[in-house]
């Protein structure tokens, strides 16, 4: 009883270190293009099956903090400067 159809089969290779090379059309799919983490789960459905899931990644760094900045009503407070003391 299968959940899913396959549109085609795609082989995907495992070395003897563990390491997979997943088809390019899928991993430009999933945004892994360049790697990234996922999800494995067993089925245990008797055929030692796996679901593989690409994990949402969240964008890192300042993308939009400037416009968030400039949209700001309240200027940030004042930082009272001191000097550091010496070693």
């Amino acid at each position: 009883m299968e959940h899913y159809t396959m549109r085609e089969l795609d082989t995907l290779t495992i070395t003897e270190k563990g390491q997979a090379q997943f088809p390019a059309s899928w991993r430009k799919q999933a945004g892994l293009l360049h790697g990234g983490p996922c999800d494995v789960r067993p089925v245990n459905d008797g055929r030692q099956s796996l679901i593989i899931t690409p994990r949402v990644q969240k964008r890192r760094g300042a993308v939009g903090l400037l416009a968030h900045l400039e949209g700001q009503t309240v200027a940030f407070p004042k930082v009272e400067r001191h000097t550091m003391p010496l070693k």
